[in-house]
């Protein structure tokens, strides 16, 4: 995918989706990757350990999980991961 892409992705870090029955906010883009990372919204869900380079468990934190933006067939279009993703899309809460 473009980089153009990715920039647009980037306006949508901070919002809050619905995706496979959860909560997700999207927190990250990783252009060099071509991949987008979330972290599930849940403030009651209980932190999981997370694992350095190494696989040692070394703290706690919020579930993460990381979608491909561009479908491995057609480089120059979307995911079925992120399509879906976007179908999910919950309205901006007022804070």
């Amino acid at each position: 995918m473009s980089r153009p892409l990715h920039s647009r992705l980037r306006g949508l870090i901070g919002q809050h989706y619905r995706y496979l029955s959860d909560e997700w906010v999207l927190i990250d883009i990783l252009s060099e990757e071509d991949r987008l990372v979330l972290q599930k919204a849940d403030p009651h869900a209980l932190p999981s350990l997370q694992n350095d380079q190494y696989g040692q468990a070394r703290r706690m934190t919020s579930e993460t999980l990381t979608l491909p933006i561009s479908s491995p067939d057609d480089p120059d279009s979307y995911s079925e991961e992120l399509m879906l993703l976007f179908q999910g899309r919950l309205p901006q809460t007022e804070a």
